[in-house]
């Protein structure tokens, strides 16, 4: 697959497709330079989500900083992480994001016209971005994950190195174990990873009568072996050794694979697989630490995640716990301090009655002034 930049664009699920219950999801959607349609997934807005949707941006790119994303809001979880971590990263109102799934749709992809609304505003999103409508910048981190800047920059390293082993597998595998790139498209997958560190070699699945071994290993001591330690569904366990016992039958070894390599081979498959599997478990280390951090996050009082909720604006107030209903007054109840400022009358409620005035005396007019008469003269 050819590394390319890549554009990504997140969208939140309809709340009448989608019941409450199943929890917040995102669709994200990913297209190449030119505008093609790669991928498309539903993620959880949760740490989890967030590192599958690092794991794909980095096997569609090569590497974190070849991916720009878009977004309809900054009150995902997902959101937060990215902005954490410095990702390129642009939110779009709701007004926008109808235009640009209208404005960048494919009419010649009968598949995409039919697909829901939540994947066409993603996809919108996606080739706005890589049209130019768009502009992913690097937002400022929020405070409360300012300090796990670290851990999500050692998650991408790891994302990365997980790649580049995961590629190493592969090639290892073209060279020494082909039937197992036949039985397994993706042989990075958990359970492919399981089956070839307990069978590294095609002889552990073929009759060992005639090479001078003690035992042979079955495939059902296998299937039992590994569904015994965790390593999947036994039935799903019993379906990939299945499908590569029957390669390594349609697959003939090479000759420079004799049996003198046999040992060597199967012990550089084996650490090829730990090298995946020691990524894995960092991974799941990180993004364990970033759970326990952002469990249980408080509902966003914005209007937008209100109105994504199926809530009223109007009951935005009433449904987010520790707000208060009403006008509250400015300074603290109490009496006036003398010398304050001057006694005027407080507004009452509509309801109640005017309070009572205490009647005053009546204003006493003054006494009239006589002008004062001289005496006369003798």
């Amino acid at each position: 697959m050819a590394l390319v930049r890549v554009y990504c664009g997140l969208t939140s699920a309809d709340p009448a497709d989608r019941p409450v219950s199943t929890g917040s999801a995102l669709t994200s959607a990913v297209v190449d330079d030119a505008g093609r349609l790669l991928h498309v997934c539903e993620i959880g807005d949760d740490p989890t989500g967030y590192a599958r949707l690092v794991t794909l941006l980095v096997e569609r790119s090569g590497g974190p900083s070849g991916a720009a994303i878009a977004a309809d809001s900054d009150d995902h979880t997902i959101t937060s992480l990215l902005s954490a971590a410095g990702r390129p990263l642009a939110i779009a109102d709701d007004d926008s994001v109808d235009d640009f799934a209208e404005r960048f749709a494919d009419d010649d992809s009968l598949e995409e016209m039919q697909s829901p609304p939540a994947v066409r505003r993603a996809v919108g999103l996606a080739r706005s971005l890589q049209a130019g409508a768009l502009s992913a910048v690097t937002l400022p981190a929020p405070r409360d994950l300012a300090g796990y800047k670290q851990i999500l920059a050692a998650h991408a390293a790891l994302a990365s190195g997980r790649h580049s082993a995961a590629v190493a597998l592969r090639e290892v595998l073209r060279e020494l174990y082909p039937a197992a790139l036949r039985a397994y498209p993706d042989p990075a997958e958990p359970i492919p990873l399981a089956v070839l560190d307990a069978l590294p070699e095609p002889s552990m699945l073929t009759d060992a009568a005639g090479r001078g071994r003690d035992a042979a290993v079955t495939a059902d001591a296998v299937t039992a072996q590994l569904a015994a330690e965790g390593a999947g569904d036994a039935e799903a366990i019993d379906e990939a050794v299945t499908a590569l016992r029957v390669a390594i039958s349609e697959t003939p070894r090479r000759a420079t694979v004799n049996r003198a390599l046999t040992s060597a081979a199967a012990e550089t498959i084996r650490q090829a697989v730990a090298s995946v599997r020691a990524c894995d478990a960092g991974c799941d280390a990180l993004v364990g630490a970033l759970r326990a951090r952002t469990a249980g996050p408080a509902p966003a009082s914005g209007r937008r995640a209100a109105a994504r909720r199926g809530e009223q604006v109007g009951e935005l107030s009433a449904s987010v716990p520790g707000t208060q209903t009403g006008l509250r007054s400015v300074r603290p109840g109490g009496p006036e301090p003398a010398g304050g400022r001057r006694s005027r009358p407080e507004p009452v409620p509509g309801n109640a009655p005017p309070a009572s005035r205490a009647p005053r005396p009546p204003p006493v007019a003054p006494a009239p002034v006589t002008p004062h008469r001289s005496r006369p003269r003798p």
